[in-house]
């Protein structure tokens, strides 16, 4: 069954890029050479620790300085960090290409195992409930093994959810009469995606070669670190939800998708209601602003 509360972790960001400060000497006055004369020996030592020190204080100015006024709040570390680690993923903080498949749509074997990978991670996880109370996270259900704990979803899976059930229909060779394309579920998907599309502006740029189509995506981009957010989701995870749900809950998904299908146009799927009968299973949907339509 369900996971006990998930032990704390800590990631942190990838390192920044490089500097492309000379790793050398700081400055030339640091340089100066120490006299073999035993006599002026402390007095030389004296005089290199005084001027190593002129040459660190105004670095260590100009560091305060960056570090206080000039970097972002989200790119100072330590004060992006919280119990959970979370929060810390919110910086753009991997660079370059996140993957190298370039034809994730189209049916192939490579696309195939590559959104079987991605499937792996449902983003159902449980937080402290303090934690996400501090953090204004919105209302949701309590983990029901520790009500000091409540289940989230991380948004980034439940699109990558979606993308991966349009892409299965656009590819499908089921024909569109025994399988809608049109169901309350997958229009939910484009919904949510234009929704987190709209939400999370993204101003790269992408270049042309016949100033048709622009997709030369092929410079240093910035990006979250997906593959530090699976492994966070997955230490965090609640092992035994989709038990809970069939044993408990009384869920069935294949249940679900027959009646989702079977309302498939019939109305706006924001306007959807549904009740499910826990001792049966059956569910019966209808939409807001017509007759009650029943899945059965």
């Amino acid at each position: 069954m369900g996971s006990g509360k998930p032990e704390s972790s800590s990631y942190k960001l990838l390192s920044d890029d490089e500097s492309s400060v000379d790793n050398g000497h700081v400055c030339s006055r640091c340089e100066t050479s120490i006299s073999d004369d035993r006599a002026w020996r402390s007095f030389s030592t004296l005089k290199l620790v005084l001027a190593f020190a002129s040459c660190q204080v105004p670095i260590l100015l100009f560091s305060f300085a960056v570090f206080r006024y000039i970097l972002p709040s989200n790119e100072r570390g330590s004060d992006t960090y919280d119990k959970n680690d979370y929060l810390a993923f919110e910086t753009y903080n991997a660079t370059g290409t996140p993957y190298s498949i370039v034809d994730a749509a189209d049916p192939s074997k490579d696309a195939d195992k590559f959104w079987n990978d991605l499937k792996r991670y449902t983003g159902i996880v449980t937080v402290d409930d303090a934690w996400a109370e501090s953090n204004n996270l919105p209302p949701t259900v309590k983990y029901p093994h520790d009500p000091q704990l409540r289940v989230y979803q991380v948004n980034v899976f439940h699109s990558l959810h979606c993308l991966y059930r349009i892409r299965n229909r656009l590819i499908s060779n089921v024909p569109m009469e025994k399988w809608p394309r049109n169901d309350i579920h997958t229009m939910h998907c484009v919904d949510h995606l234009r929704e987190e599309i709209m939400c999370n502006v993204e101003i790269s740029m992408s270049g042309s070669n016949e100033f048709v189509a622009f997709n030369n995506h092929n410079h240093d981009r910035k990006c979250r670190d997906l593959a530090a957010v699976q492994r966070w989701a997955q230490e965090h995870t609640w092992l035994g939800y989709k038990d809970y749900l069939e044993g408990v809950i009384g869920y069935d998904a294949n249940e679900a998708e027959r009646v989702n299908m079977a309302l498939a146009g019939k109305g706006q799927w924001n306007k959807a209601n549904s009740t499910h009968n826990k001792e049966t299973g059956k569910i019966e949907a209808w939409f807001e602003d017509h007759e009650i339509s029943s899945g059965h």
